[in-house]
């Protein structure tokens, strides 16, 4: 226990003594990290990344965390929102759900997902860019973390009840709509999708789906 009783006292003896305490690739509460340490001394020694929603971060691997960028980018949106939201509480969604069953393959670099009680759009490509122009080494470091994702944006829809009762499991995906859902979804918000790259996608969804048995 001796490493929580330095931590206790203010001394942050490095990366791989706050990986004995709290682990390593996974999301972690800030709450939960200042009962046992300075938040604001991890956050500043990069031993934690702040992800897309408030109070909630991602501690990154050894392997991770000497070449600043994350490993499993799949693994990690999915991983994220099953902490932020619970696993029955959110769902892969629309363009993302129809390259998930082979109906469009258009590079969009959008990921989108359904949840109950949020709708968030978060735009990556410009958190990157801002993260660069300040050229301080832990913003050009949080920039290769983000920019290492591979994603331009982050499309957080909020959907009705209904649609939860008939979700799929993926095993390595997670939660997915069903093939009749991703249909509903897309006639509902292809007159709210701004991004026109996107709103072309939902209609060669819609086409295709007339189609589907």
């Amino acid at each position: 226990m001796w490493n929580l009783k330095i931590l206790d006292r203010g001394y942050m003896t490095g990366y791989q003594d706050f990986v004995k305490i709290f682990g390593s690739g996974v999301f972690i509460k800030s709450k939960d990290i200042s009962k046992k340490c300075s938040l604001p001394k991890a956050l500043a020694s990069l031993y934690i990344i702040p992800t897309f929603f408030r109070g909630i971060y991602y501690i990154p691997t050894p392997h991770e965390h000497s070449g600043h960028f994350i490993e499993k980018k799949q693994d990690f949106f999915t991983f994220l929102f099953n902490f932020k939201y619970g696993r029955k509480n959110w769902y892969w969604a629309l363009s993302t759900a129809a390259r998930y069953y082979g109906i469009e393959w258009s590079a969009t670099k959008v990921l989108e997902i359904i949840t109950q009680n949020n709708y968030k759009t978060i735009d990556i490509s410009s958190k990157v860019t801002s993260l660069r122009k300040k050229k301080s080494y832990r913003s050009l470091t949080l920039a290769k973390y983000l920019a290492s994702l591979d994603i331009s944006s982050l499309y957080i829809h909020k959907g009705t009840s209904s649609a939860f009762s008939s979700l799929k499991i993926d095993g390595e995906m997670g939660p997915v709509c069903t093939k009749s859902q991703l249909r509903k979804d897309v006639e509902i918000f292809i007159s709210k999708v701004r991004n026109k790259q996107v709103k072309r996608v939902y209609k060669r969804i819609l086409v295709s789906s007339k189609n589907w048995n």
